[in-house]
């Protein structure tokens, strides 16, 4: 018995549905699982001397792949291609498998006959698959056509969306250019503003002087050289304290106490915390202006010595105070 007209048949049928299938796969390129199929197919020693012609398509189309041979727009089809190919061969690897069984059975005996009408159901057995697989690619090859026109329908609402986003950005680039432009202004304000507060600060500082009292000799800086509510002090009155080293270098033979001061918002707790940090603070300035630190010595006094009433905001301001006082 020979299978020359339905070997032909199968090969037809497997182009045909290999070529309606390629839309099913999935996009990702698996070259691993790929490589896998194909030595499985290979090394597989019942079909190994079969179906050569049709392995090193399989191989070749493999390797392109593996080698990067293929350009990326064409991968996806060619993976397909690939698994279809090795699929192919394995098909035709079988059925050359079962032609020689057939004639090896036809030659050896007749009572072998049994045996052959096994080999042919499982014959018709792949026919029926092919058939199977026929019928899910013209289902496929209909969905696909399907997809193609929700794709066409897309392309023409994405084409508009693109349109109106086109108008949008040009809209925000002129509300950008707009608001660049009022940045601009608020930062020329802001600069103005700072060189304002920074010649104010200047003015106060150059308008500190000092008085004596029963403690000694005393300046007292306003809570005008700090951050609201903290120890540090601002940059421009550190490079605007010259007076007050000065101060202190007439007389460098005497001790020097500094103490800070705040009004009576919050808690004493914090109050305190907040006047011996501002008076450290001023204390590590002086030692960065060359005071030598045995001479210094800062100290919080919290909120227990105001110097006005903290009924009123001009009261709790003169009461945020520190006290450089040049002992007697």
């Amino acid at each position: 018995m020979k299978f020359n007209s339905h070997l032909i048949l199968l090969v037809s049928a497997f182009f045909y549905t290999s070529n309606l299938l390629a839309g099913k796969q999935s996009t990702e390129l698996d070259y691993a699982s790929l490589e896998k199929d194909y030595y499985n197919l290979v090394d597989n020693q019942t079909y190994k001397p079969f179906a050569k012609k049709e392995k090193q398509i399989a191989k070749t189309s493999v390797e392109d792949l593996i080698n990067n041979k293929v350009k990326r727009k064409e991968r996806e089809m060619a993976l397909y291609m690939a698994k279809h190919n090795i699929a192919y061969a394995r098909l035709i690897a079988e059925e050359q498998w079962l032609q020689s069984q057939i004639e090896q059975e036809e030659e050896t005996a007749h009572n072998l006959e049994v045996d052959i009408s096994k080999t042919e159901a499982e014959i018709a057995r792949h026919d029926a698959e092919l058939a199977r697989l026929m019928l899910i690619a013209q289902q496929e090859e209909a969905k696909r056509a399907y997809d193609r026109a929700n794709e066409a329908e897309k392309l023409a609402e994405q084409s508009q969306k693109e349109a109106d986003l086109a108008k949008q950005q040009t809209e925000a680039a002129k509300r950008y250019a707009e608001a660049q432009a009022e940045e601009a202004d608020l930062a020329k304000q802001e600069a103005e503003l700072a060189l304002e507060e920074l010649e104010s600060l200047k003015r106060k500082l150059n308008s500190i002087a000092s008085k004596q009292t029963d403690k000694g000799l005393v300046m007292t800086l306003g809570d005008f050289v700090f951050d609201s509510g903290k120890s540090s002090i601002k940059q421009q009155a550190i490079d605007n304290f010259s007076k007050v080293v000065e101060f202190i270098n007439t007389h460098p033979d005497k001790k020097v106490r500094i103490e800070g001061h705040t009004d009576s918002s919050g808690s004493a707790k914090l109050n305190l915390r907040l006047s011996q940090e501002r008076a450290e603070a001023v204390k590590a300035l002086l030692i960065k202006n060359r005071i030598e630190a045995k001479q210094l010595e800062a100290v919080g006094m919290g909120e227990d010595f105001p110097v006005a009433e903290n009924t009123t905001e001009d009261g709790k301001a003169k009461n945020r105070r520190v006290e450089i006082i040049i002992l007697q």
